[in-house]
């Protein structure tokens, strides 16, 4: 069965926060790296391929559905960063403001009976928990080693990161 265009319309929109997303990491990845947190860096660009594969997911399942796929442009700002706690707590905020998203097509979806489409952002629906809990858990114990000035354990922070 086709996909509705009020699905399809926000669906697109999706697609361009998931990429809006993949720029956000990938800046702060840039940015983390210019201020010497090689492993920080290295969760961000981690992050930023994520992105890039929700939105071939969404892209995917809309053509799959018989709809077009209609990308639109986005700001996407240069970082500079004084703390990885300024990266973090942006990806946090950027995770909420994608939640947020995912959950109004879920709702547009439940409204209009489209069980694949609900079904489809289940996953999404799931991934944003996870998603949040780690960049929830790392703003946590970096704010953590910062207030405490304690760049010993920053540092073991940014190098476990960079295990990832």
């Amino acid at each position: 069965m086709k996909i509705e265009k009020e699905l399809e319309q926000i669906l697109n929109e999706q697609i361009m926060h998931e990429f809006e997303a993949a720029y956000t990491y990938l800046g702060l990845s840039t940015a983390l790296n210019d201020a010497g947190f090689p492993g920080f860096s290295h969760w961000m660009r981690k992050q930023y391929e994520e992105e890039l594969t929700h939105a071939m997911k969404i892209i995917d399942y809309i053509q799959e559905r018989g709809g077009s796929v209609k990308f639109q442009s986005f700001e996407c700002p240069n970082y500079t960063l004084n703390c990885p706690c300024e990266a973090f707590k942006a990806a946090y905020e950027h995770e909420i403001k994608n939640t947020k998203y995912i959950h109004a097509a879920y709702a547009l979806a439940l409204k209009m009976n489209d069980y694949p489409t609900q079904t489809f952002l289940q996953w999404f629906i799931n991934e944003q928990v996870e998603e949040e809990a780690n960049c929830q858990n790392y703003l946590q114990q970096i704010e953590r080693a910062a207030s405490k000035q304690c760049l010993c354990s920053m540092m073991a922070l940014d190098h476990q990161a960079g295990k990832r």
